[in-house]
């Protein structure tokens, strides 16, 4: 009889209490952690940099264009960083946080030559005078190094000209 009142009491406890979301939390704070960790790891290298800078974070501050409390929470680890505040710390620090690399390192190779092909192509298809106008870039690539490999970076200038005139039309 006991065995059988026990049970009735413990299904009425269970009946009573709504699930818990003891998992979803842990999920919230598995993710949580993970850019947490990022973050404190930003917070030290910022602070380093400031040491070798010889800035105080209200000038920090200053040149990122924010309030000395959101630097306070930067170099605290706090801050849930997007892409836009990075870019930002970046330019105002003068050095990179963090590197985003090519998953295909080639691709970048690869289009490169397929520009020079295009480039050489539109070199050759020249037409006689005529009114016609023709795409023209000028493109100056510069190669800088970094610990591993080679890296090109391309600017393009494209505007539009008339045949056998070095004038922009526009």
């Amino acid at each position: 009889m006991a065995h059988k009142y026990n049970k009735e009491k413990f299904s009425g406890v269970i009946s009573k209490n709504p699930p818990s979301n003891w998992a979803k939390s842990h999920l919230g704070r598995k993710a949580e952690r993970s850019w947490k960790k990022n973050s404190t790891i930003i917070a030290l290298n910022v602070l380093t940099l400031l040491e070798q800078k010889g800035w105080s974070q209200l000038r920090l501050a200053q040149e990122m264009g924010v309030s000395a409390t959101q630097v306070s929470k930067i170099v605290k680890g706090q801050v849930n960083f997007t892409l836009e505040s990075i870019s930002r710390l970046e330019l105002a620090i003068g050095r990179n946080i963090i590197n985003i690399d090519l998953i295909d390192p080639e691709r970048e190779q690869r289009d490169y030559a397929q520009l020079i092909e295009w480039l050489k192509k539109s070199k050759s298809l020249r037409t006689v005078k005529s009114s016609k106008k023709i795409a023209v870039a000028n493109v100056r690539v510069e190669t800088s190094f970094s610990n591993t490999r080679t890296i090109p970076h391309k600017e393009f200038n494209m505007s539009i000209v008339a045949d056998n005139n070095l004038r922009p039309t526009g």
